[in-house]
């Protein structure tokens, strides 16, 4: 599908920042014609510009397209998501009440709190509500709502008015973007109150990201940075974002290699 491939090409180029031509012929399996026409809808978008023999990445905006769906962001460094939320999971102490956010990185986490005797998950995911059936420890409370494709999860008002009568140990936030300029950032208007209720409700933030979320922006920010205690990642990002959250108080960890 050619949307698709055109998604790949932006998150491909937003990822490398500056590619050639050639080098996307290749990795692609496409044709120069092919990667001409598809680089004019990119460049349409405003996240890339065309430079003499390739492309690069607009110092001004890194943001994930929207089009992409759950499905294959949740295909993309697989293994990289898997070690972040075995990492978050090792937070969760016995009892303890947790939101779980919807995203690619956090669903995961259920599968990773078996060696608990009782945990209680609030969640607005999908995925979160699935997997919590096969672990009969887990108290799951799904949030009401109606239901978004694209994010996999269950959104509008409602979602945020149950949030407000709960009072959460820890949250486990998902996003799409994180950068100094920005801060943590959302492309789900619906989901944005919902993110803010449930840090609000919260008393311990941890972000899960993995490393392409670092330095990106997208559509609305939903926190900023020295409001999380902990990132959780797969890979350290710059010395200078590192320096900028050791003066807020918010600590980077990264996932183990298995």
């Amino acid at each position: 599908m050619r949307i698709s491939r055109i998604d790949q090409l932006e998150q491909y180029i937003l990822e490398h920042k500056a590619v050639s031509n050639d080098a996307l012929c290749e990795a692609f399996e496409i044709s120069k014609n092919t990667l001409r026409r598809d680089l004019e809808i990119l460049v349409s978008r405003g996240n890339v510009e065309k430079v003499y023999g390739g492309v690069v990445a607009c110092e001004n905006t890194a943001a994930i397209p929207d089009l992409v769906t759950f499905h294959e962001r949740s295909g993309r460094n697989a293994q990289g998501k898997q070690r972040i939320a075995a990492l978050a999971a090792s937070f969760v102490k016995e009892r303890d009440i947790i939101y779980i956010d919807s995203g690619t990185t956090t669903m995961s986490i259920v599968d990773h709190l078996s060696h608990l005797s009782a945990v209680t998950v609030i969640t607005n995911s999908l995925q979160v509500i699935n997997k919590s059936l096969n672990y009969p420890n887990i108290n799951l409370i799904a949030l009401p709502g109606s239901l978004k494709r694209d994010t996999a999860s269950l959104v509008g008002s409602s979602c945020v008015e149950y949030l407000e009568d709960y009072n959460i140990v820890r949250a486990f936030m998902a996003c799409t973007g994180i950068s100094v300029q920005a801060g943590v950032c959302n492309a789900s208007t619906e989901e944005y109150t919902i993110k803010k209720t449930a840090l609000k409700k919260s008393q311990k933030h941890y972000l899960l990201a993995d490393y392409t979320k670092f330095g990106r922006t997208s559509l609305m920010t939903f926190g900023e940075i020295g409001q999380f205690d902990s990132i959780l990642t797969d890979r350290m990002p710059d010395d200078a974002f590192c320096s900028y959250c050791r003066e807020l108080g918010c600590a980077i960890e990264t996932a183990p290699e298995p």
